[in-house]
């Protein structure tokens, strides 16, 4: 089966592309891919296209565009990603002060990766090139999730199967209702063939449903889908535990094209 590219998006105001030995360079610095070999299929001045052993790799500057909504990312996109951004106050000044766009890609050889791991070589990849170039923002287009450059390069440090960096592939957008309850959505799920999760109208607060929800999509990130005829307990604690059901994506989470979600649902132990 024949995987979509991974793609994200380096917003910077450099009129160039990084040079092409020092982003190879950072990149076998990374643990994991010190021994991967590289090979050079293209180059020219806007891009640089090359071969691992399992997937294409490119990074390539886009055209300047005089109406912002043609660029590769159309501005009004961004400007939605950064009002969500709650974990980057500054994301709009920063982000609005960028002229050009970057595309990182990585195009698997059909089953050579899986998409856990095409996620891992397209964040490395992202990583390589903020190492060697100034840059004021990364869109991770699968999720529509803005991100500080420096914080997705730490973030990125000892990433591997285990030790998913959630945080830059998958947004929880939450969203407070007018009987005061709270929704939480994820998106960037479907990339890994996983359903996206969602919690509808919980009297939980934010902090708690953002790490359980987290907690959750590592765990499927890392194992595969979950089974929906059990309930589940979580975490250390078997106070808390919680089904799962396949559902309409409840109407306070805004999607737009996707209708069938994966429904959490929390439940108390009346234990002490």
């Amino acid at each position: 089966m024949t995987q979509k590219p991974w793609l994200a998006t380096i917003l910077t105001s450099e009129g160039k592309l990084p040079d092409r030995h020092e982003v190879w360079n950072e990149l076998k610095k990374i643990p994991g891919y010190e021994t991967q070999e590289l090979e050079l299929i293209s180059e020219d001045d806007v891009h640089f296209v090359f071969r691992t052993r399992s997937a294409m790799l490119a990074v390539t500057l886009t055209e300047p565009q005089e109406d912002p909504e043609a660029n590769t990312v159309p501005l009004s996109m961004l400007k939605k990603s950064c009002f969500r951004a709650w974990h980057w106050a500054e994301a709009a000044v920063s982000i609005s002060q960028a002229s050009r766009q970057i595309l990182a890609a990585v195009l698997p050889d059909d089953d050579a990766l899986e998409p856990l791991d095409a996620a891992l070589l397209l964040t490395a990849l992202t990583s390589s090139v903020l190492k060697v170039m100034p840059a004021n923002g990364v869109y991770w287009n699968n999720s529509g999730m803005v991100h500080e450059p420096l914080s997705f390069m730490q973030h990125a440090v000892g990433m591997n199967r285990l030790a998913i960096p959630v945080e830059l592939w998958v947004e929880f957008r939450l969203s407070l209702n007018s009987d005061l309850s709270l929704s939480i959505g994820t998106w960037g799920m479907r990339a890994f063939g996983l359903a996206e999760l969602e919690v509808s109208r919980s009297r939980r607060d934010s902090q708690w449903l953002l790490r359980w929800l987290f907690n959750l999509a590592h765990l499927m990130l890392e194992n595969g889908p979950l089974d929906t005829e059990m309930e589940h307990t979580f975490g250390r604690s078997d106070k808390e535990s919680f089904r799962l059901t396949y559902a309409r994506s409840a109407p306070e989470i805004g999607r737009d094209s996707i209708d069938e979600i994966l429904n959490v649902q929390f439940e108390a132990s009346d234990k002490n």
